[in-house]
């Protein structure tokens, strides 16, 4: 199997996690330590510096909670004024902030809030630097912890008042950008470019003919991506290196590339972020393939068992599956699902199924061993027979059509929306706050509706076991996801070849797909 080994993730996690808490803790206090020690200078220009950097924090804290031309944000900007007592002014500050975050707080943060505002107007002329010194740094550290929980509290506010179809779009939009400005920044435009040009070019259209014809011709790369999971070795996406000069020399690279070989299956970085679950499914069209030549030494029909016994075809498949499966997915106690394994499975149903004709003697059992083990070679016939066809097959309904009636409760077939099944208009929603309508699920939205609608692949020679079957149907449908997506993600790379780069006809594909539909009511923010 081509999964590699997975240490102890769960610990790890949480020693890291503890580790970056216990880090977080001492940065936090040592933080607070020096201001609190800098704003304790009997001088008022070792305060002020102190105090400047610590309304830049507070600025950066309440913007996304106040209007850009509140007189907190203003007064937070602006540079502070001379003063012989920079501290009592500074609190005089920090209640304006405090008043604000109230009139916009929870009504369950205004105990909190209002516990201190009282502690600042506690302090009368008598108290010394020190105290107010500690006053302020303890309110500004409150201050900062309060607008993080007002912004926890409006996403909670948010996730309850957007329409579901919107919430889900606009995470699909964050994660999109996200995931393109992080492998921006990782890797070059250019370098992208020439990275996913060299790929489709390693394309073998003997393999998979259709990609000669396949409209629109962009779609292509799907079956550049089919030949990468068809390939023995595992596929990857390594993070971009560079070469120190003067570290070694291009002599010793020379000498360890014949000792080393090196992976061939490198996958161009738009596909960083996915990677793990394209090999994830790799794995599996693998054990699929693994499975359906088991199943082909078996040659039992389907009546030769009756339906409730434990050794007839579908449960034989199923137990193999299982095994298969557990030792993709390495769960505890099957790091190596070895060849015996899959070998008993393959002799228990045989005797099972043995008569006077064909006996299951001792050379028999050796023969089916030996075939087990030679079936689960890459090189086999078989195994290269059935994967051939599982992944054409795979390449065909990526790029297929949708099915004649399209996803489920979206639209009838003549183009008209289909009839509820409950009607909701007008329905009352007590105790609930009013949705808010963000105009997200525009249909011209590349964030709306990303995935492609196919129809249930056609059964595959050698797959026809409803096993084989439902599973293909699994995993075809975890490559689609990720082809998917891919193509909104990476959208102008894709039909252009270019980073930034606009369609032949200038218009998002989302648009083009939409364009002559009525596209309905406009949305209401």
């Amino acid at each position: 199997m081509l999964s590699s080994p997975r240490s102890n993730v769960h610990a790890q996690d949480d020693k890291i996690a503890e580790l970056e808490v216990r880090v977080k803790d001492m940065v936090h206090s040592a933080f607070w330590n020096e201001a609190l020690e800098s704003l304790s200078s009997s001088s008022a220009d070792k305060q002020l510096p102190r105090l400047r950097r610590l309304y830049e924090d507070l600025l950066e804290a309440v913007k996304p909670l106040l209007p850009g031309r509140h007189p907190v944000i203003v007064t937070l900007s602006l540079p502070l004024s001379p003063t012989s007592a920079p501290l009592r002014s500074a609190a005089t500050h920090l209640r304006e902030i405090l008043v604000a975050l109230r009139e916009r707080a929870s009504p369950a943060r205004d105990a909190y809030v209002d516990g201190l505002i009282q502690a600042l107007d506690e302090p009368n002329q008598l108290a010394t630097t020190e105290e107010l010194a500690r006053l302020v740094a303890d309110t500004a550290r409150s201050i900062l912890q309060l607008t993080e929980w007002m912004k926890d509290d409006l996403s909670q506010f948010m996730v309850g008042s957007v329409e579901e179809k919107d919430l889900k779009a606009m995470i699909t939009q964050q994660a999109m950008l996200r995931e393109k400005s992080l492998i921006l920044q990782l890797w070059a435009p250019g370098r992208i470019e020439l990275s996913w040009k060299a790929w489709l070019g390693g394309l073998d259209t003997s393999v998979y003919p259709g990609a000669e014809t396949v409209q629109p011709p962009h779609h292509r790369w799907a079956y550049r991506l089919v030949q990468a999971l068809a390939t023995n070795a595992p596929i990857t996406c390594p993070l971009p290196t560079i070469r120190i000069p003067g570290t070694d020399s291009p002599e010793q690279h020379a000498g360890e590339s014949e000792d080393v070989e090196s992976p061939q299956n490198i996958l161009p970085p738009p596909f960083f972020v996915t990677t793990p679950a394209l090999l994830t499914a790799q794995n599996y069209l693998q054990a699929l393939v693994i499975a359906a030549s088991l199943r082909s030494l078996v040659r039992l029909p389907a009546s030769s068992l009756p339906a409730s016994s434990g050794d007839n075809p579908a449960s034989f498949t199923e137990r193999i599956w299982t095994l298969l499966r557990s030792s993709v997915d390495e769960e505890p106690g099957t790091e190596n699902t070895k060849v015996v394994n899959l070998a008993d499975e393959v002799v228990r149903v045989r005797r099972v199924c043995a008569d006077d004709a064909h006996p299951c003697g001792p050379e028999e059992e050796a023969r089916l061993r030996a075939a087990v083990d030679r079936t689960l070679q890459p090189r086999d016939p078989v195994f290269l027979l059935l994967q051939k066809r599982l992944m054409q097959a795979l390449a065909a309904w990526l790029v297929s059509s949708p099915g004649p009636s399209g996803r489920s409760g979206s639209a009838s077939p003549n183009g008209r929306a289909s009839t509820p099944v409950h009607m909701q208009t007008g329905r009352e929603r007590p105790g609930k706050r009013p949705r808010l309508h963000l105009g997200l699920d525009n249909p011209k939205s590349v964030f709306v509706a990303w995935e492609r609608e196919r129809r249930k692949p056609l059964v595959i020679k050698g797959f026809e076991d409803d096993v084989l079957a439902r599973e293909i149907w699994e995993t075809f449908k975890k490559v689609g996801m990720v082809v998917d997506w891919t193509d909104r993600v990476w959208q102008d790379l894709v039909e252009t070849g270019e980073i930034g780069g606009l369609p032949e006809d200038g218009k998002p594909e989302g648009a083009r797909e939409q364009q002559g539909k009525d596209t309905g009511a406009d949305a209401h923010v």
